[in-house]
Formats: C-alpha cells, structure tokens, sequence
C-alpha cells in the first residue's frame, strides 16, 4: 500500500474542492480499525531504505549542478509536466529533491544535511517527524511542499500565527519561483477576495486558526459543495458558485503539529454572530456575584486539581435563603445553583494574569499551553460575562455560534496530512490513532553539547525568586545570555520586577508583548542578553548564539514553573545547545508552586 500524494488534487476524479471523508462519531472503533490496518500496512520510509534513496539524490545533483542554468531550467519544466500525467513516484521524486539541493544552495548558499531530507522524504509520503529545535523544519517543510506541489496538488503549510506565516512565505519565495510555482500566505487582516486570491496559489502559508475559520465560512457561504464528476461539470458549465475560497483539503503541512493537534485539538473554532445583552442578563451576573461574595469558606468546597467549586449542604441552604425573594429565574433552586458555580468559580478559580488578561478594558482568555491572548475566543454559557463584572470591565456583547469545528476533526479531512515539532514522539500513539500516522524521531545532524543541571527544589516562592534573580545576575555579567521560561504571566512579570530592582536589563515576552514576540526571542542569544518569557513563546523563530556569547557558554535556560507536560519543557530546553552550539539547562521549582500545592 502506498500514500502517494498525487491523487490527493482537483480534478474529475475527487471533485474542484476535494476533502477526505471526516472521522466516524457514531462508530469510532471502525473507523480507528481502518485506519490502523492502512498504517499496519504502509511500507514506511526508514533511514535504512532512504540511504539507497539518498546516493540517488546526491548523484543525481552532482550531475545537474555541472550544467548550464537553461538546461536545469528545463529539466524543471520536464518535471512537472510528467508529476502531473504521472503522479509522484520514487523517480520523479529523486530528481525533485536533487534540484531542490541544487537551488537551495545557489539561492540560499547552504545545502541541506541528511536528516532534513529524510525528513522531507517521509512528510511527503504522509509521516509526522520529530525534529529538535532548530534542525531546520522551515526549509524542509518547503522541500515537501515543492516536490508535492509538482504534481499539482495545493499544499496548505499550517503554522502557529501570523507573523510566521507572513515571514515565511515571503523568505522561501524566491525558491518556490524558481520551480514555477506560486507561493502566497494568508492572514487575519486580509479582505475576503485577498484570502481567495491567495487560496488559488500553488503553496498557501496560513495559521491553523485561519485555515479553519476560513472553510467553516465556505460551509456557510458556498452554495455548490460537490464533490467527484458532478461538481467538475458544474464548474465548467458555470453553474458553480465561485464564492468558495478554499480548493479543498489536499495537503497539509502542520507546522507544530503538537500544538495544534493535540494541545489545541479538542478547543472548538467557533463562527457566530453577536448579540448585545439585555440590561436583565447583566443584572443577573452583578446579583450572582454580589451573592457569592458574601458566602464564607463553609458554602462552598473548591477541588483545584479538578478546576471545579460545589457549594456544600449549609451553602444551598445559604443560597436558597439569599434569593427566595429574588424574580425572575432565581425562584428555581437549579438555576440559583448553577449561576452561583458560575459565580464562584470566576472568584476562585479564574486567576488574572494566568487564566485572563485584562487589557484596554477587555478581558482576553490566555492559551494556558503557549501563553499568548486567544483573541476571538470567550468563556460560553454567561461565564465570561461574570468575570468581565468581576474584572471591572464593562460586559461585551454574547456570542451565538452558527458554525463550530475543533482541529481534531478538521485535519483528518485532508487527504494527506503531514507535520513536523520538536516534541511529537510523547503523543505518537494519539497522533496514530486519531490522524493515522506515524511519528518518525529525526536525529540531530550535529551530536548535542546542552548540560542539563540537576533541579533546585525551593521551599518557596520568595526563596526561589531571590535564587533565580542571583542566578541571572551572575551569568549576565559573565557574558552569557539567559532565557527564564514561566508557565504563566504573572510568574513571569514577577521576575521582571525582581531583576528590575537590581537593575538587570532584560526583555519580557508573554501575551501583553505578543507583537514583539519574534523580535524578542530571535534577539535572546546575545551576549549578556536576558529575556523573560511563557514557556512557548516565540515558537517557530530560531535563538542565534553570538561567538561572544558561545564563548560565554551559550544560552542558559532556566524553567521556574512545573508545566502539565513534559513536552512543554523538552520544548522550553531545546531552545539552546542548537546546531552543535554550547548551552545549558537548568529547572528551579518551588514547593508553593500551583500544579504543587493543586496535586500534591
């Protein structure tokens, strides 16, 4: 069996606007039995099998490399006509990878390493790679996406956020045009018939948040969502809409793919329209947080581990005495109930700074597993509303969804699907039984040099500030530059403050600099430099080590929070000792710490 992706693009076959078939819901132990069986019997590309593969690549560029540029001109054009009558096979495969070696190195002046092209060579045949940090998954994301482009199929390359998708796009551009395709990028800010444009192009750079919003809004607005012969026809007799900006789920490409797939996975990207509320339904939330402020430590029994809050015996009785004079709603012993849960948790359990952001008199939900502000997402059933009260903002308009999609039932719609993250292989058995493929672990191409220093315990948190800013200190003045890594905002502004008061000049990255994010981390490998950031802030944009600094050491990384995974701090600590670089790592926890005190 093999996962050839030419058959994955328009046509008469699979329709204008093709996409594979959605997960099952009503019968997942089929579906999962499937698509077991189909990986039990793919043959996998191995490093054993691609080592013949590879003697063909290199030759075959040896040899190109010694003609004349008309000639290899041609031979691209050659390529692509037969990719498209052909489809992708191992042949045409070879020669796209040794012209990609050929033009990457007179465009870029450097020639990819031997882990990158297998890398490539597994994406393209459908696999998730494990790449550490800093191996250079942009440039192999863009071999897969040329060589699959080839044949004509549209490639999606699904990246963390805008700025990445922009920077891109616009950097490997120059290599895209010299295999005659186009490459284009879509962000939030672009007009409708901008992100059509876009879509049209040959390799489109998108977020995964984009990309989804933008088919949930094709659902909505197309009114021809054929598929197979009938929808060809109808496209050439005119009788399509045209209105729809996606040309299907083909390929796709997740940049992250940890992130997106299973950290966001489940999170629903919702459409809706807004609804200004009523001047009841404000008085409501007022009156149920009014209420569950006056209620004591006896009413109300708070399971954090859980991140839920019940009221006891004495606090229904509590509750039941506070509003059986209320109107309205409040009579009923249920719904007096549940708003005072709402209630409660917004007091006790919603942490600003941790959960929410309070910015230009809005409140802003914080992606606990990157730290950055999810702009367009609220808390549902009237909750978000209570803790805008709660945080002093005036109460922003409802929203009812019309149209709603997680990630985890969105990608498996593609027809072929690929990714690639520094930390995939702790979730290889969800991304096999949820996605259908498997997680392949590149090696480095250079042995690794990080030190990884033992983990300080404090017995609490002023200790461990106190520990850390001395720590900071001492490397900075030595010349070696220190990336802080914190789980949540204001753990990480609380040690802005500790090092601002011995005057320690650093940057601080969370979701109040979300902007700046790019420029921050890329600028934290200089000498001396200290920078303060969530955990996975600036994923997707390299840390360069200065000589001075590598002779300082390199990067040090100190991880002063307990994250909910592990692949949260293999990510944080792959920050440093890249490319055969020096570095050094080093967790300082405290016993007061949240997960801590939460667990334990």
């Amino acid at each position: 069996m093999t996962k050839s992706p030419s058959i994955a693009r328009p046509g008469p076959e699979l329709g204008s606007r093709p996409e594979g078939k959605p997960p099952d819901i009503l019968n997942p132990i089929e579906d999962r039995l499937i698509g077991w069986l189909s990986w039990a019997n793919f043959k996998r590309p191995t490093r054993k099998r691609f080592a013949r593969v590879l003697k063909r690549i290199e030759r075959e560029a040896s040899e190109l490399s010694t003609r004349p540029k008309h000639v290899q001109d041609a031979a691209v054009l050659e390529l692509r006509r037969r990719a498209w009558c052909e489809g992708l096979n191992e042949t045409l495969m070879v020669q796209a990878f040794a012209q990609f070696l050929v033009r990457c190195e007179s465009t870029f002046g450097f020639r990819l390493h031997d882990e990158q092209l297998f890398a490539a060579w597994c994406m393209t045949h459908g696999e998730f790679m494990e790449m550490a940090t800093g191996e250079g998954k942009t440039i192999t994301a863009v071999l897969t996406a040329v060589t699959v482009a080839l044949s004509g199929t549209p490639v999606h390359v699904v990246t963390a956020n805008d700025y990445l998708v922009a920077r891109d796009a616009a950097s490997m551009r120059p290599l895209y045009r010299q295999f005659g395709l186009r490459v284009s990028h879509v962000t939030t800010e672009m007009e409708e018939a901008d992100r059509r444009d876009a879509y049209a192009a040959d390799v489109v750079y998108c977020s995964n948040k984009q990309l989804i919003f933008d088919y949930l809004r094709d659902g909505q607005t197309c009114k021809d969502l054929r598929t197979g012969l009938a929808a060809e026809l109808a496209g050439m007799m005119g009788s399509s809409d045209g209105e729809c900006m996606l040309r299907g789920l083909c390929f796709a490409i997740v940049d992250e793919a940890d992130s997106a797939l299973i950290d966001d996975a489940r999170t629903p990207m919702i459409i809706s329209r807004s609804i200004a509320p009523s001047r009841a339904e404000i008085t409501e939330a007022t009156v149920a947080l009014g209420i569950a402020r006056s209620l004591d430590e006896a009413h109300y029994a708070i399971d954090a581990g859980r991140f839920s809050v019940k009221l006891t015996e004495s606090g229904q009785a509590k509750v039941k005495e506070l509003t059986e004079r209320l109107k309205g709603n409040w009579w009923r012993s249920h719904y007096a109930q549940e708003r005072l849960h709402q209630a409660l948790s917004v007091l006790h359990l919603y942490k600003a700074d941790r959960h929410y952001l309070v910015k230009d008199d809005r409140v802003y939900l914080i992606d606990e597993s990157t730290g950055r502000i999810l702009e367009d997402r609220k808390l549902q059933n009237g909750v978000h509303r209570l803790l805008e009260i709660h945080a002093g903002c005036p109460p922003s308009e409802d929203t009812e969804a019309i149209a709603a999609l997680s990630f985890q039932k969105f990608f498996p719609r593609f027809l072929q699907l690929a990714g690639m993250s520094g930390t995939l292989w702790e979730a290889r058995h969800e991304i096999r039984r949820v996605y259908g493929s498997s997680v392949t672990r590149v090696p480095p191409h250079q042995k690794s040099k990080r030190r990884t220093l033992p983990t300080r315990v404090l017995p609490n948190l002023n200790e461990q500030i106190e520990v850390v800013a001395a720590e900071v200190c001492h490397r900075a003045q030595a010349g070696q530059p220190v990336l802080i890594g914190t789980r949540t905002v204001a753990m990480s502004e609380r040690i802005s403050r500790a090092l601002a008061t011995r005057d320690v000049d650093h940057k601080l990255l969370n979701a109040r600099q979300d902007a700046e994010e790019a420029a921050i981390v890329a600028a934290a490998g200089e000498r001396g430099a200290v920078t303060v950031a969530t955990n996975m802030a600036g994923r997707g944009t390299d840390i360069p080590i200065s000589a001075e600094a590598a002779a300082c050491g390199g990067l040090h990384v100190l991880s002063l929070e307990i994250n909910d995974s592990a692949r949260a701090d293999r990510q944080l600590f792959g920050r440093c000792a890249r490319q055969g670089d020096p570095g050094s790592g080093q967790a300082v926890v405290s016993l007061e710490d949240e997960l801590v005190v939460n667990f334990l």
